[in-house]
């Protein structure tokens, strides 16, 4: 979790300078950032189906540890993420740039575990709703 907060927050990046960067710089940082978020789109494409694959031959094959070949798909994701710096540009952010992003400390895995939770709930409460009828 504190990694997630660490990679949200801009503040924490390094800044190449304290100057705005040029037009040419902005342009390229635009170019640049589309041609990686298409690279990152065709990794998750691929990715998808590979960790899928692993995780039933884990299932199927039960050698190791349980999930060592889709835990290993998942660090291979994380070290393709960390080449393609995709955020590379957040050391060039302007001081006056508004700060679009989710609430510090929050990420998509709260939201699920809010959701399991609620869901938890529901299923408990259910046969009693049933019993009741």
């Amino acid at each position: 979790m504190e990694g997630i907060a660490n990679k949200l927050d801009t503040a924490s990046r390094p800044r190449a300078d304290r100057t705005a960067p040029g037009w040419g710089r902005v342009l390229r940082d635009v170019l640049m950032f589309q041609f990686k978020l298409v690279v990152d789109g065709l990794k998750d494409l691929c990715l998808a189906q590979v960790a899928v694959g692993a995780a039933l031959v884990d299932l199927i094959r039960r050698d190791g540890s349980p999930g060592r070949r889709f835990y290993g798909i998942v660090r291979l994701s994380d070290r393709f993420d960390g080449w393609l710096d995709l955020h590379e540009p957040l050391a060039r952010v302007p001081d006056d740039a508004p700060a679009y992003a989710p609430p510090a400390g929050r990420s998509v895995d709260d939201l699920v575990n809010r959701f399991e939770t609620s869901a938890r709930s529901v299923v408990r409460m259910a046969p009693a709703t049933v019993e009741r009828a």
